[in-house]
């Protein structure tokens, strides 16, 4: 009887000893993924980051930081993107606008980073006025960009914006000429000096709010 004990108790210790095996090596398994889950992660978020601050802020990409030029945006392609941002270059990518892919490089599944941004569309807006002596024009807000189109006979010698002179001809302004007010301020145009028929081309800048999101992967 006790030979059979004691066989009994080796087998049961041969089996406790090959599950505790079992489940460190299951534990091993599992631990190694999540390192490299953890390792790989990091890297993905910092691209993604680093990609999506840029967009954000870059001169070629913004009218002012948080407020992307909406042409510029719509024209970036993974090489701009690349040299904006080098941590993104040889991963796969996303870059999305609302509901719009503007760029996609592989098929990339891991760290999202967002950012709420306006996205600024220049409109034009055209009309012709006629001018005298003390006149005043105020233009569209956000307006950074005007020409102004004198026709012949024209004998307004002074243009200013908000006070400050901006064209200036004792003979009289004639021909076009382009001027850029800040975009900071509502710009109001005075004429002084004379009469004159002025076509006037504005591109003020109209805004919304949109999600950016970039999607980096290895």
């Amino acid at each position: 009887m006790s030979g059979r004990r004691g066989q009994a108790n080796l087998l049961s210790l041969a089996v406790a000893l090959t599950a505790l095996v079992s489940a460190a090596t299951l534990g091993l398994v599992v631990a190694d993924g999540a390192l490299a889950g953890a390792d790989r992660e990091p890297g993905e978020r910092r691209a993604a980051g680093v990609a999506a601050e840029r967009l954000v802020s870059a001169e070629a990409t913004t009218v002012r930081e948080n407020v992307l030029d909406g042409e510029a945006i719509a024209g970036l392609s993974a090489a701009d993107l690349d040299a904006l941002a080098p941590p993104v270059a040889d991963r796969s990518v996303r870059v999305r606008l609302g509901g719009e892919t503007l760029l996609e490089r592989g098929d990339p599944t891991g760290v999202t980073v967002e950012r709420v941004v306006l996205v600024a569309e220049r409109t034009t807006r055209s009309r012709s006025v006629a001018v005298g002596d003390g006149d005043t024009v105020t233009l569209p807000r956000r307006t950074d960009r005007v020409e102004l189109t004198f026709a012949a006979g024209s004998t307004v010698e002074t243009v200013r914006v908000n006070g400050r002179v901006l064209l200036h001809d004792p003979g009289g302004l004639a021909g076009q000429f382009v001027v850029e007010p800040s975009r900071y301020e509502t710009a109001t145009l005075s004429f002084a000096g004379g009469t004159a028929q002025v076509g006037i081309e504005s591109r003020p800048l109209r805004t919304e709010k949109a999600t950016l999101r970039v999607t980096v992967d290895d």
